[in-house]
């Protein structure tokens, strides 16, 4: 019988397949947004690219025809003070300075040896990931071996058998799914540091999970970040960080892989101006609003666009919007996406 959480991230799916991944890097997003649903308590205390890129997908839709241009002053170039928010929903409440990481620190480092992929560090569901994949293909497909941190010990989806990582007690965690047998390896890296190692396309056997972990230092890996902020939504978080996105999350909306209720900062290829003209800094962008979004493009000049896309619950007044746009900037990491 369908696991109960697994049904529901299959239904989630289904309902927004525009925010769904590309490629390989679906089955990521899969095995990140289902431990999500299974620790949903987990991820509401936690604080805190792919070889495979999860794409930003910017909203298909007819868009305005062009209207007088609105002009919104960029920020100013020392940190703004800090804003006192209004007594009104914290979704609407203005902008502070960014507190955006300048890059995603994973708390071990990859082996870099024969036989496996360059390894990549990113950030999903408000924690840091580490993957790698294994160069020669299995019976399964392209194996890759994914690691998530967390602040506190995951929840066991099944039963659990002792074993050791570099000494430290650990436990070797197996449950069944529709798709067969699910395997993963927990241990406690650190006081303050908990690691969950998993495979996927399919489960690898205990021995080759410990030895995988066994290769990993405890030396911390960095991954690149594609933008910088100047500002951000005042009582926001940071959620997701990918080559190609990042999203922040309203204070009531849970980190998550998709796009629903958040503000999703993309790099994408430029679509043709149309909508509202705007003034973001030094730059014209396009202002677009529909029933329950609303995107921000601010073409870069170079066949790129940089794209803000505000959905559901994730609401900022236009000025608020452009002045968040107009103090974001592209780095030498971002990678365009499918949008």
């Amino acid at each position: 019988m369908m696991h109960e959480v697994e049904e529901r991230l299959r239904s989630a799916l289904r309902d927004h397949a525009e925010d769904a991944p590309a490629g390989a890097a679906m089955l990521t997003a899969v095995v990140v947004e289902s431990g999500r649903r299974r620790r949903r308590a987990v991820v509401a205390s936690a604080a805190a690219a792919v070889t495979a890129v999860l794409a930003g997908v910017a909203l298909s839709v007819p868009l305005l025809s062009p209207a007088p241009a609105l002009t919104v002053a960029a920020p100013p170039t020392t940190a703004p003070p800090t804003v006192t928010p209004p007594a009104v929903a914290p979704s609407v409440a203005g902008l502070v300075p960014a507190a955006v990481p300048g890059k995603v620190t994973f708390p071990l480092t990859a082996p870099s040896v024969a036989g496996y992929g360059v390894p990549s560090v990113w950030r999903a569901v408000a924690r840091p990931y580490l993957r790698q994949t294994v160069q020669e293909a299995e019976p399964g497909g392209v194996m890759a071996f994914s690691a998530a941190a967390y602040p506190v010990r995951p929840e066991a989806l099944g039963p659990s058998t002792a074993t050791t990582v570099r000494g430290r007690p650990a436990t070797v965690v197996e449950w069944s799914d529709e798709t067969g047998v699910q395997r993963s390896l927990v241990w406690q890296e650190d006081p303050a540091t908990w690691i969950e190692l998993r495979t996927e396309p399919v489960a690898a056997d205990p021995d080759r999970l410990r030895a995988y972990a066994e290769s990993l230092r405890a030396q911390p890996a960095n991954g690149p970040v594609p933008f910088t902020f100047a500002l951000m939504p005042a009582g926001w978080t940071v959620d997701n960080i990918m080559p190609t996105s990042v999203t922040f999350c309203p204070p009531d909306v849970l980190p998550g892989q998709g796009f629903t209720d958040k503000l999703a900062v993309m790099l994408n290829t430029t679509a043709d101006p149309s909508g509202t003209a705007v003034k973001v800094g030094t730059r014209g962008g396009w202002l677009h609003h529909q029933e329950d979004s609303t995107t921000l493009e601010v073409p870069l000049g170079d066949g790129r666009s940089l794209v803000f896309q505000l959905m559901g619950r994730a609401t900022l007044s236009d000025e608020d919007l452009v002045r968040l746009a107009a103090g974001t900037a592209v780095t030498p990491d971002a990678e365009v996406g499918n949008g």
